[in-house]
């Protein structure tokens, strides 16, 4: 299967402004706590990088399941080789937290998450795990893979049918589920009513934008330069007016507001994904094209920037703080500096743990050659 660059480098896009969001926020926190007048950036809404991971997961799930539909035995290859994808990065990185979140709870007598809700993290199981009325794991950025494993399970129920069928019932599944949950709002507290509201959120639906895109490029739909221009151009001037109006905020899971993020931020990751994927294969060879190449880099080792990033930007906050250096440098350069390191961790983790522990896995549960989907750095 031919990978689509365009659409790499958006997933390294969308996980380097998440992590310039966060990387803000951290600075403003401890700006905050020692008087400073650090003021974060807000010309786009960079919560919205998750939007469109989510759009850019549905479309790859379509493309890259191309020998798996109308097979009956689709649904256990399908959900296998998405485990072994997703999880073992994701249970490090956990586990990893857990650590520190233990070392916390022994010298500054923070309160552990109760037992359940630490193994419904690694369960991708919606709770809430600090009390405060919003569906996270203990990885708080996890939230995004309890919605990415949702899907793949709703995804494995249709795979066994022709492609087609396939897309439509899963978005009508989808769109049921978030009907539903318009109709009979439930209530985000205890293990079951917090995982009852987070699977009827508007926000499912923006992995069928990405599934029909990927039915547009099936079908031979190819748009030309200046339509894919005009469409990436539409995105982002939308992103900056920000129809959301809370690029700055967190999202209020208790308020209708998500059903503006989907139009906000949802609809500008669709018509980006369209723009990347409805045009001529891109290649990675030749000398003018270095810079293609790191997107792409990047896009591959979009999964571990993501999981990795808040662990790089606390460490080193934590050594330019103690060297004194925002005293002198302010907190931009650290900022700066920080998202630098994050890449470079990423791509050696992908490098170094994820492509291989991931390649090593499938090797061992996929019973048959022709079950193979994709190489490992396809979704």
């Amino acid at each position: 299967m031919n990978q689509i660059v365009p659409i790499q480098i958006l997933r390294g896009i969308a996980a380097l402004t998440v992590a310039f969001g966060h990387a803000q926020h951290d600075a403003k926190v401890q700006s905050v706590r020692i008087g400073g007048d650090f003021e974060r950036i807000f010309t786009l809404p960079w919560g919205a990088g998750v939007d469109l991971f989510f759009v850019i997961s549905g479309f790859i799930m379509v493309y890259s399941s191309e020998r798996l539909f109308s097979r009956p035995d689709a649904a256990g290859h399908f959900l296998g080789r998405r485990l072994v994808r997703i999880a073992p990065l994701y249970w490090l990185f956990t586990g990893l937290y857990l650590a520190l979140l233990i070392r916390a709870a022994a010298t500054e007598g923070k309160v552990l998450p109760a037992l359940p809700d630490i193994l419904a993290s690694f369960a991708f199981w919606p709770t809430d795990a600090f009390g405060d009325g919003i569906p996270r794991p203990i990885l708080t950025l996890g939230w995004t893979l309890n919605y990415e494993m949702f899907f793949y399970c709703v995804f494995a129920l249709f795979i066994g049918f022709a492609r087609d069928r396939a897309v439509l019932g899963v978005a009508t599944l989808l769109g049921a589920l978030v009907l539903l949950g318009a109709l009979v709002p439930a209530v985000p507290q205890g293990p079951f009513g917090a995982a009852a509201f987070f699977w009827t959120r508007p926000i499912l639906v923006e992995f069928a934008f990405g599934m029909g895109l990927a039915l547009l490029l099936r079908a031979g739909v190819r748009l030309s330069a200046p339509v894919r221009g005009a469409l990436a151009a539409t995105a982002v001037a939308a992103l900056v007016w920000d129809a959301m109006g809370s690029g700055h905020q967190a999202l209020d899971w208790t308020t209708p507001n998500e059903g503006l993020r989907v139009l906000g931020w949802g609809v500008p990751a669709a018509l980006l994904v369209a723009a990347a994927a409805l045009g001529p294969l891109w290649r990675l060879a030749g000398p003018g094209q270095l810079i293609t190449r790191i997107g792409a880099r990047l896009g591959d080792a979009s999964y571990a920037l993501y999981l990795s990033h808040p662990f790089v930007i606390f460490g080193f906050r934590k050594a330019w703080m103690a060297a004194g250096l925002h005293d002198r440098l302010g907190f931009w350069p650290m900022l700066a500096i920080s998202l630098v390191l994050s890449c470079l961790v990423a791509l050696l983790v992908h490098a170094l743990v994820e492509k291989p522990l991931t390649t090593w896995l499938q090797a061992r549960t996929a019973p048959h050659p022709s079950a193979a989907m994709s190489p490992p750095n396809a979704a």
